[in-house]
């Protein structure tokens, strides 16, 4: 009887434990090799463009959900963490802000499941916008596009508009599902071709990064005093992601939202390794607030309006 309900209960486990690994654990391949990208190649773009480069890098978060880590990073733990949506701003001197990343709309956020949404938050980054003069995104999804493209129906959103480089994934035609919800019928030219890493304004560099979704890309940013930045978009949901080379857990890339999970791992080790070559880079991952929030890791990243992370979190 004892065999029988040892064998039962081994089965069971396999049964259980299986599945569990390979959907929320497994961080394989392991074997994948990073892009030929390297620091010096960035810092050579961010210095191509003459004139101000941005001096500071400031944050809104705009909304939050508590997430099981093992969801945004395999194997990185059940317990919820904040998956914050984010926006940037980096300040120049002399003009309007860059800004990357643009929030989104409240019924975007509603979509997506947040447990909150900081409607006034939204209304800064708005304003942002319209007084910046660079407007980026990491890629095409509503929480990182979704706030520009809330702002295209404005009166003014024209204007904003042109103060915003996409490319061919990122434009409103390339929006087949609507999920973005740009005004009905608008074509933009992209203005970011190819994919290689270019110049966007002084200091600041994209690089196409494939993977996570069609249109995604990292942008590198110099400061004018000469600190460095990577922000990652969704390449690294997470700090451990690139920390501990961790894409999204199978469950997410597999089945909830498919992604090229080998290109994923493959941005992941060139991150890990422009990390290496530049020790003091700060790497922005992009929805992680309390990573970034944490005065021990030392972000170089202000945020705008603060508020401590159990009241964003509800707690």
């Amino acid at each position: 009887m004892t065999k029988r309900l040892n064998l039962f209960l081994l089965c069971l486990l396999l049964a259980i434990g299986g599945p569990y690994y390979w959907l929320l654990m497994d961080t394989s391949p392991s074997n994948v090799a990073a892009q030929p990208l390297e620091i010096a190649e960035l810092r050579a773009l961010a210095e191509a463009q003459t004139g101000a480069k941005p001096s500071k890098v400031e944050m809104e978060i705009v909304g939050w959900r508590l997430l099981p880590g093992n969801l945004m990073a395999a194997g990185s733990g059940i317990k919820r963490r904040m998956k914050a949506n984010i926006a940037f701003i980096l300040a120049v001197p002399g003009q309007g802000p860059v800004m990357i990343e643009t929030g989104m709309t409240a019924q975007q956020s509603a979509a997506n499941n947040n447990d909150r949404y900081d409607a006034e938050a939204q209304r800064r980054v708005d304003a942002e916008m319209r007084s910046a003069s660079l407007i980026l995104a990491t890629h095409e999804h509503p929480d990182h596009l979704g706030g520009l493209a809330g702002l295209a129906g404005s009166a003014d959103g024209l204007t904003v508009l042109t103060k915003a480089r996409l490319n061919a994934w990122q434009v409103p035609q390339a929006d087949s599902g609507g999920q973005l919800g740009w005004p009905k019928n608008m074509t933009i030219a992209p203005s970011l071709i190819g994919n290689q890493p270019q110049a966007a304004a002084p200091g600041v560099v994209v690089i196409p990064a494939p993977g996570h979704s069609p249109g995604s890309q990292m942008i590198y940013v110099r400061l004018q005093s000469g600190a460095e930045y990577l922000f990652a978009g969704d390449v690294a949901t997470m700090a451990v992601s690139w920390q501990e080379q961790r894409p999204r857990s199978r469950l997410v890339t597999d089945i909830i939202a498919p992604e090229e999970r080998r290109a994923s791992l493959a941005w992941l080790a060139t991150i890990a390794r422009l990390k290496k070559q530049a020790p003091a880079l700060h790497v922005i991952a992009s929805h992680d607030f309390e990573w970034l929030w944490d005065p021990e890791n030392r972000s170089g990243v202000t945020q705008v309006l603060v508020t401590p992370p159990n009241k964003l979190a509800g707690n």
